[in-house]
């Protein structure tokens, strides 16, 4: 005879099978969301390292441009001083001994950087373990910014007070001197004394700007090891 009201008591055993089912299906949830994670943190990190080298080669680039420059950017500074000197000596000029110092001081030397791999590098999101370099990323990106800004401003000022200044008394074409009386004004002399002035500014960051270069290949190469 049945009695009703009455439940199957569970097992011992059957509880322990439902624990161990429920185990096995949270450790499966897991283990699968932590491949996961490995995977994706993989496919990050390879992205990274591809993002990096493109950062590595641009800026190698960049590096060569200024050692290329460096030759002619140290000639004009030391053009500019000797024409200097001679405008200030006290003595008759001749247009023979300045000639040379006032075309060559005529010209500029300006780096075109590129900065496209180390924006797109900037605006990634691949992982969080490369504070350091962004941050000299950061740094060097405002330092490339300023020059640009200090040599823009600078060409600038050089055509507007350099060469017109002198438009009526030298032939920049020719690159003939036809008379020096605009030449031994005073105005003159503390035009390129200002000249020489920017020309040290600038190379000073020029050589800032290039040490950051280096230190930023340095950081680049740890990474890369």
């Amino acid at each position: 005879m049945v009695k009703f009201g009455t439940s199957r008591r569970l097992k011992r055993s059957d509880v322990y099978t439902y624990l161990m089912e429920i185990f096995i299906v949270i450790f499966g949830i897991t283990a699968a969301y932590q491949l996961n994670i490995y995977y994706e943190d993989q496919k990050d990190l390879k992205l990274e390292k591809a993002a990096i080298e493109r950062v590595a080669d641009e800026n190698e680039n960049n590096m060569n441009v200024f050692v290329d420059l460096i030759e002619n950017r140290l000639k004009l500074e030391e053009d500019t001083r000797q024409l200097a000197r001679l405008l200030f000596a006290g003595e008759d000029l001749e247009v023979d001994s300045i000639a040379r110092y006032l075309f060559d001081i005529n010209q500029t030397h300006k780096p075109i950087t590129q900065m496209e791999a180390l924006n797109f590098y900037l605006n990634s999101n691949y992982t969080n373990k490369n504070g350091d370099l962004k941050s000299e990323l950061i740094r060097l990106k405002a330092s490339y910014l300023e020059l640009k800004d200090v040599i823009d401003y600078y060409v600038r000022m050089k055509e507007k007070y350099y060469s017109d200044f002198l438009v009526s008394d030298v032939d920049f074409g020719e690159e003939r001197i036809i008379s020096l009386d605009k030449i031994r004004s005073v105005e003159f002399k503390n035009l390129v004394v200002n000249l020489l002035a920017n020309e040290l500014e600038l190379n000073s960051l020029f050589d800032r700007v290039y040490n950051q270069s280096i230190t930023l290949d340095e950081i680049i190469q740890e990474k890369l090891e």
